[in-house]
């Protein structure tokens, strides 16, 4: 497990990394200068490649990872439930985005 304390996504909403539709072009940018100036980049790239996660992680997508780990003959594990409780606990911004974002589903 890597820590990611010092990550240049923290406080930033962690549904933008796990889209439930094809990620915008616009978030997709915001995010990957996000990462290409974070601090743990390498050890998030790291992690990403060896564990079998989904969603956005150190610039790249979940095809991405697959091609680099086709290229560099990785065959990841699955998520550890150690790391899974740390990432599972939602920040006060997030809860309150993601109950802004079901309030005007829901007003239709």
């Amino acid at each position: 497990m890597f820590k990611t304390d010092g990550a240049a996504c923290i406080g930033l909403d962690p549904e933008l990394f796990f889209p439930t539709n094809q990620m915008s072009p616009r978030i997709e940018k915001i995010l990957k200068k996000t990462c290409l100036s974070c601090p743990i980049f390498d050890d998030c790239l790291d992690y990403a490649l060896n564990v079998n996660v989904k969603g956005y992680w150190a610039g790249t997508i979940d095809s991405t990872r697959n091609q680099m780990r086709d290229l560099f003959g990785i065959k990841p594990v699955r998520i550890d439930q150690e790391y899974k409780d740390l990432v599972d606990i939602p920040t006060p911004e997030a809860i309150h985005k993601r109950e802004s974002r079901k309030a005007l589903k829901e007003a239709g």
